[in-house]
């Protein structure tokens, strides 16, 4: 009915309804990002002075404070060596920590969707069926015990070992790949088979180039969401501070110099997720349209 009102070029109480609520909630994002945007480039002014100061424009005292950001922002080692991470120690981190986990999150269940998909044997529905599971039935709990794992294997304190930790093929992204191979059709790899091509060039040369979109959307999301991330850096990267980490730091914790003021960690803020903004920009298409269609081709 709705959708028969708005070709018509009439607008039900509901659509408006819906329109109106949208576009407050799309005004409260814009609104919070526009205040950071203003609060980064104000002078340094505290919490308990903010009175004054907290809806005014920027006086424009940007250079103060990102300055201090890329200068003067340590981050403390939690080893007791007195050891100070600066600014782009910090970034170099996140940015392996970030790319790293997102590769090894999309490769491992794309090679295991081909796996389940492409051929026929018992364990690839035992393999499904384990993954539908572990979606279904919530895990609590497991924190400690994969602590004590970690740091036994010697995957703790180790960035390289986070990427371990992370080539796991459980999560929703493995159906969305399981449905794209799935709906592959069987004569491009019949056709490499003819041509002398083994079940490995098959996979690599014929199927992953096919899904090459859908590859790098989820691997964009999952880029995303541990460039975010500040919980598992701060438990299992003791040693190896993230952005994320170091934020949450001066902001939740320790409200020490020289973060100690709000604009300056609201300009850390507006660093972190700048780089976000500019993946979005470039990959808005992919990152809005390639997992819809992956989903609907299975």
């Amino acid at each position: 009915m709705t959708k028969k009102a708005v070709r018509n070029g009439k607008w039900s109480p509901l659509t408006v309804i819906l329109l109106v609520v949208l576009c407050l909630y799309v005004l409260s994002l814009i609104g919070i990002f526009f205040w950071a945007i203003i609060t980064a480039f104000k002078g340094n002014w505290r919490m308990e002075s903010a009175t004054n100061n907290y809806y005014k424009f920027p006086n424009f005292g940007w250079k103060e404070q990102f300055s201090e950001v890329f200068n003067n922002l340590t981050m403390p080692s939690k080893d007791g060596s007195g050891r100070d991470f600066n600014f782009w120690q910090i970034v170099g981190n996140t940015f392996l920590y970030a790319l790293g986990c997102a590769f090894f999150k999309t490769l491992v269940p794309c090679i295991t969707a081909y796996a389940c998909a492409r051929f026929n044997f018992k364990s690839s529905k035992i393999v499904h069926t384990v993954i539908l599971i572990t979606m279904i039935v919530p895990i609590v709990g497991s924190l400690p015990s994969e602590l004590k794992i970690a740091r036994s294997l010697g995957f703790h304190d180790s960035i390289w070992g986070l990427w371990l930790m992370a080539a796991n093929m459980q999560g929703l992204y493995f159906f969305v790949m399981y449905s794209a191979f799935k709906a592959m059709p069987m004569g491009y790899s019949e056709a490499a088979r003819i041509d002398g091509a083994n079940l490995f060039q098959v996979m690599v040369k014929i199927a992953v180039p096919l899904i090459k979109n859908l590859f790098l959307t989820i691997f964009l999301i999952h880029f995303v969401e541990y460039w975010n991330n500040y919980q598992v850096p701060q438990v299992y990267l003791p040693n190896h501070p993230t952005l994320g980490w170091t934020l949450y730091y001066y902001t939740m914790v320790y409200q020490t110099k020289p973060m100690d003021t709000l604009p300056k960690q609201i300009s850390l803020a507006v660093i972190i997720v700048t780089p976000i903004l500019i993946l979005f920009l470039l990959f808005q298409k992919k990152l809005m349209g390639n997992l819809t269609l992956g989903g609907l081709k299975g």
